[in-house]
């Protein structure tokens, strides 16, 4: 029985990275080292995009896109999976159902709900967007939460002083969203009506 379950499971994970989509465009770096043509990206992996640089990539059934002079990795903590955005932007779309999935920044945490959305770290405040979905955000300084809903586009600064509205979309666009739900066979909730 166990031979059994470890072959499904090797089955699935190479199904999962045979069909992965990686693009790149500039310098990116995996763990320190310049990307190579046809390089996977796995759990565990640091990146880091430097400037005029991008990179988009799916990992099982969830897709990321980094602009330029982000470092961030995709991990699994427990049964989690945890995207950790130390600097600058990322684009993610999560499958509802898929497990837990956690963001987390310097200055915030947030629960996932099978959604999309964008964070970006800078000045020692995060930006974050419920794209769609639902989220969880708990301001790290104050330990303040806030549930966030959006059928399209729900932002926020995070900082010290607390979680506040913002009115402007900034570093993402809707096609980037179209974009990487693609990779994982999706079209964005926004895209359903």
């Amino acid at each position: 029985m166990k031979k059994v379950l470890v072959f499904l499971l090797i089955s699935v994970v190479s199904f999962l990275n045979a069909n992965q989509i990686v693009k790149n465009s500039g310098n990116v770096l995996i763990n320190g080292k310049k990307m190579v043509k046809n390089q996977k990206i796995k759990f565990g992996d640091f990146i880091q995009t430097k400037g005029k640089s991008k990179v988009s990539f799916n990992i099982g059934k969830s897709a990321f896109l980094a602009n330029s002079n982000s470092k961030f990795s995709v991990k699994k903590e427990g049964t989690s999976k945890v995207l950790n955005v130390i600097s600058g932007g990322v684009l993610a779309v999560f499958k509802h159902g898929d497990g837990d999935h956690v963001v987390k920044t310097p200055n915030l945490t947030a629960g996932i709900r099978g959604t999309g959305v964008y964070v970006e770290v800078r000045d020692g405040k995060t930006y974050f967007c419920t794209c769609y979905g639902e989220t969880e955000l708990e301001d790290t300084h104050n330990h303040y939460a806030k549930k966030l809903k959006a059928t399209h586009h729900n932002m926020v600064w995070v900082s010290k002083n607390g979680i506040k509205k913002s009115k402007d979309l900034m570093g993402h666009t809707d096609d980037e969203l179209r974009e990487i739900e693609a990779y994982v066979g999706r079209i964005p909730d926004f895209d359903k009506k």
